[in-house]
């Protein structure tokens, strides 16, 4: 199986890494598109990952011109939501006939509404996800899988990637359609071939909006604040808050069908001391586009859609949304 990598950064460097030193014995063929110090690095010397005091270290191939390693079995997308549009040409320059995207990242995923099922609400507005349906037309729909990224990481300098303490390292697999296929079952395999948990699913919205929640009530206030999750623990003000986010965030996803556990009340596990920074906060720093629409403007749509309030979504949306556009992050209004 030929897999690519598209976009190894943190969470692209932890599989490149991991695909990287142990799919080879069974039969994987791994590859990895990066750019500027990620790439010098990593094709100087290669990628390590540590997980804990556990050192990961692969080569790779790696470019930053797809197009010269030819079409593909699998294409593990997992650059933000913000820059994917413009990268739809490139990655489409890897497919072959039966080429499968597998799109790993946060928020809601511009496919959403492919194949949904009717549930007699009306559809949210998800253009700001696939503006001019870009990634449809050049990628097609039909090639697409989900991916409910539940691993947190951050890559310490160039080629080097560390995972969270205390993070499941946990990849779920998902058809739109909720199918069992043959695709996801042999993708799956690679990913537990290589080590990499890769539990299938039969409805990957519900752990797409699962891990949406969690990035809602903390990564807006991480990236308002500069701060690092663990401050949630440490400001009743702002814990407030963020349970208030995941109660409006619930309220939504139920009203579309979609049922979650989760009591607001007790999901948070959080010590005191937890350092790890969300990754809208990382591409605040970085000078990077945060995933904005992905994470906060697409909930957003799914409330008005569903006539569901959503007061404390809305402000800190907009305080968001105001930061990006004041740092050239996110477009003008």
């Amino acid at each position: 199986m030929r897999i690519v990598v598209f976009g190894a950064g943190a969470v692209g460097g932890h599989l490149a890494a991991r695909l990287g030193a142990n799919g080879p014995a069974a039969g994987i063929e791994v590859a990895a598109v990066a750019r500027g110090g990620q790439l010098a690095a990593m094709a100087a010397n290669g990628v390590t990952l540590w997980i804990g005091e556990q050192r990961i270290h692969a080569r790779v191939r790696v470019t930053d011109r797809p197009q010269e390693l030819g079409p593909q079995d699998v294409v593990i997308v997992t650059l933000k939501s913000s820059v994917l549009p413009a990268a739809a040409a490139p990655l489409a320059s890897l497919a072959g006939p039966d080429t499968v995207f597998v799109f790993a990242m946060n928020g809601i995923p511009w496919w959403y509404l492919y194949r949904l099922a009717d549930n007699g609400v009306p559809r949210p507005d998800l253009s700001r996800l696939d503006p001019g349906g870009v990634l449809a037309r050049t990628l097609g729909l039909e090639r697409v899988i989900g991916c409910m990224i539940n691993s947190a990481n951050e890559v310490v300098e160039p080629g080097v990637i560390r995972n969270s303490p205390g993070t499941k390292n946990r990849f779920t697999l998902g058809e739109p359609d909720g199918t069992l296929s043959r695709r996801l079952r042999d993708i799956a395999a690679a990913f537990e071939a290589a080590g990499i948990p890769a539990p299938l699913t039969a409805d990957i919205r519900a752990e797409i909006w699962d891990k949406l929640l969690r990035n809602l009530s903390t990564s807006p206030i991480c990236a308002l604040t500069g701060e690092p999750i663990g401050v949630l623990a440490h400001h009743p003000e702002l814990f407030a808050l963020s349970k208030n986010l995941m109660r409006e965030g619930l309220a939504v996803c139920r009203a579309h069908g979609v049922g979650l556990d989760l009591d607001p009340e007790r999901v948070y596990g959080l010590p005191p001391n937890t350092t790890h920074k969300s990754s809208m906060l990382q591409d605040f720093e970085r000078r990077r586009p945060p995933e904005i629409d992905g994470i906060l403007t697409a909930v957003q749509e799914f409330a008005r859609a569903a006539g569901v309030p959503t007061p404390h979504v809305d402000a800190v949306t907009a305080l968001v949304v105001e930061k990006g556009r004041r740092l050239g992050l996110y477009p003008p209004a």
